[in-house]
């Protein structure tokens, strides 16, 4: 007892400061969930001030400072030259237009020195890091982007595959050198500590734990959801309606099938139509969507990090069917999951699934516990709010 209220009294001093590349809302990118787990877990007591892009804090949010980073034309080139000129990552670009230094500047001199700073995603590093001094640095690198680098590579066309093979390398060079620039590395999963020389530390992604209406009947048999125009969903909702979609059709003509998720490409909508799927996008609550949901079909062949959209079903109660690639990182998740590798045992495990309610429910409870026991956001704010208090208490 008396070490957790010195642990809230270590929060109460704190000054904190979180840089995101993207404004956090509307939450659909796992960044944009992770600025906010960072949010709730420091801002309740912590004070915070935000720097990210420009956009509008939501009513009703956790009181924090908010230090918009505006975008700048002329910065975006300079920093294109800088990146030429020193084989920095090309995903760097991404937050390349924005005056980091201007707003990080403007929340020191609103809110004073900071004992601790968090930076989301590695891409950030380039342009942030000369402007922070003092505290604490942690870098929420989330996944490593070396390796989402190689597995772009791999789903990359012939053409685009150089590509990919040279921002690996580059990325992997980054990613030793912000070890030592940071006094924490933070990961999703157990798997990827050793991408950062194994000076990182994981604290798992996260979902909020909420009550299961077990008497509200789940409008779809089979969902999928996911950012639709992040690469590996785009080819896990592809493979589903063309190939995993006929093969359940084939064992269950009525089954109800469902895919949701933001930024869908057009072509998608009217393959879904043609499937005769439910489609939606955006998905405005996905708990509520999954919690629709009697099997989670998840067949990803690409992708890092964890798979939010599997502990999302998980929480919400659905059994799953997926691959071995969407478990990675997630064990004891995928110690109840069901796994199959291709699209006619993929759907032979879903219609397996629903036809056996018993198994189902078993599946869908350990999945759940799964979820509540490793995946809750009670637990990440904890983990979190003890790494930025190393600030305080060393």
């Amino acid at each position: 007892m008396m070490k957790l209220l010195l642990f809230r009294a270590y929060l109460l001093q704190m000054n904190v400061l979180i840089i995101s590349t993207r404004f956090p809302w509307p939450p659909y990118t796992g960044d944009r969930k992770r600025t906010l787990i960072w949010l709730a877990a420091l801002a309740p007591k912590a004070k915070v001030a935000l720097v990210t892009p420009p956009g509008d804090v939501p009513a009703g949010s956790t009181p924090f400072h908010f230090f918009p980073a505006v975008r700048s034309p002329f910065r975006l080139a300079r920093r294109a030259a800088h990146v030429l000129s020193r084989d920095t990552p090309m995903q760097s670009l991404l937050a390349a237009p924005f005056a980091w230094d201007r707003a990080i500047d403007d929340a020191r001199r609103a809110s004073g020195p900071f004992d601790a700073t968090i930076v989301i995603l590695s891409r950030a590093d380039p342009w942030v890091r000369p402007s922070l001094d003092g505290g604490v640095r942690i870098l929420d690198s989330i996944d490593s982007l070396r390796r989402s680098a190689e597995e772009r590579g791999r789903a990359a066309s012939v053409m685009m595959r150089p590509f990919w093979n040279h921002e690996e390398r580059r990325l992997a060079r980054a990613e030793q050198e912000v070890a030592s620039a940071y006094d924490h590395v933070v990961v999703v999963s157990e798997d990827e500590v050793s991408e950062f020389g194994g000076a990182a530390v994981a604290i798992a992604n996260s979902v909020r734990i909420a009550p299961l209406d077990d008497a509200t009947p789940r409008r779809f048999d089979f969902g999928f959801w996911g950012r639709l125009a992040y690469f590996a969903n785009l080819d896990a909702a592809r493979w589903l309606l063309h190939e995993i979609v006929p093969a359940l059709r084939e064992r269950l003509p009525a089954a109800t099938i469902a895919i949701g998720g933001a930024e869908a490409p057009p072509g998608l909508r009217s393959a879904a139509e043609r499937a005769g799927v439910e489609f939606q996008s955006p998905i405005t609550d996905i708990a509520a969507f999954a919690r629709g949901v009697r099997v989670a079909i998840a067949p990803m062949r690409y992708g890092s990090g964890q798979s939010n959209k599997v502990i999302e079903a998980a929480e919400a109660g659905c059994a799953i069917v997926t691959t071995s690639q969407a478990l990675c990182g997630l064990p004891q998740i995928a110690r109840h999951a069901a796994v199959a590798s291709d699209a006619e045992s993929i759907a032979s495990a879903a219609v397996a699934l629903l036809n056996d309610e018993s198994r189902r429910t078993a599946m869908a409870k350990a999945l759940r516990l799964a979820a509540e026991e490793y995946h809750s956001h009670q637990l990440a704010h904890l983990c979190m709010a003890r790494l930025a208090c190393s600030a305080v208490n060393g």
